[in-house]
């Protein structure tokens, strides 16, 4: 892999040449998800980013993998995240509906915190996060 790419890290298999159509929820903890080969993946912003890889993709509720996008990355996945940009309120990436964005996010709404997923929130980046709480 080119340096500076981040190959997801593996809990969960996810095929690096899944090209998701992301879309933003309006949540801030998760702002991107996606219905990638019937299931829901859901991307949580890791707060405690570079100490963390920058994203954690949930499939269908559980956690899959941590990874750090680049635009650039001949990995279709890695690319479509590095692309994202989530801190821009002007982009014109397309928003999932209210309704679903509610319901996909719901499922992982209880691991805001990194680690969090896994009964062990990082000590230096958690904060008790709601992640319900809108964008």
């Amino acid at each position: 892999m080119p340096p500076g790419d981040s190959p997801p890290t593996g809990r969960y298999r996810v095929e690096e040449n899944a090209r998701p159509h992301w879309l933003r929820t309006g949540y801030r903890f998760f702002p991107y998800a996606a219905q990638q080969s019937d299931q829901w993946w859901v991307l949580r912003f890791n707060f405690g980013f570079p100490e963390h890889e920058m994203y954690t993709l949930f499939v269908d509720g559980n956690p899959a993998t941590d990874v750090t996008g680049n635009p650039a990355s001949p990995a279709p996945l890695i690319a479509s995240i590095g692309a994202l940009r989530p801190s821009d309120s002007e982009t014109d990436e397309s928003t999932l509906d209210p309704d679903t964005a509610a319901r996909v996010v719901k499922a992982v709404a209880p691991y805001a915190d990194y680690g969090s997923e896994y009964g062990a929130p990082c000590v230096f980046c958690s904060g008790d996060r709601d992640g319900m709480t809108l964008g």
